[in-house]
């Protein structure tokens, strides 16, 4: 899973990935199943910057985006494929937006800018 943190060194947004190990504890009370569960350690696999990360989505989703690709379906890939939290979600396809000349009229659907048309690039997404 990714999340997003501010480098104190730098003062760059970095993104780590980290893996989170827990137990499962099961307590049955007759019909009724209660679950707990107890962290035993959290690693950070591996650190990227917001462009490096980017730059890995977009390959991997190449055949993917297309014109007209709701939001909330990407929002969803990302989340599944990537392991990206809901908070980052926003912030990334925003940058997918960018690098990909897009927009967003409707807030539901990313569409590709007709480079043939000249005219303004709504962000609201």
């Amino acid at each position: 899973m990714f999340i997003k943190a501010h480098c104190p060194v730098c003062g760059t947004d970095v993104y780590h990935n980290i893996r989170l190990h827990a137990l499962e504890h099961l307590h049955f009370e007759g019909e009724k199943e209660v679950c707990r569960y107890t962290v035993e350690s959290i690693e950070v696999a591996d650190t990227l910057t917001e462009e490096e990360l980017v730059r890995n989505v977009l390959q991997g989703l190449e055949r993917i985006i297309h014109d007209g690709i709701e939001v909330k379906v990407l929002a969803g890939i990302l989340k599944e494929n990537y392991g990206i939290t809901g908070i980052c979600c926003r912030e990334l396809i925003e940058r997918i937006q960018l690098e990909l000349d897009m927009y967003c009229p409707d807030r539901k659907r990313l569409y590709f800018v007709d480079p043939e048309e000249p005219g303004e690039k709504e962000s609201f997404c």
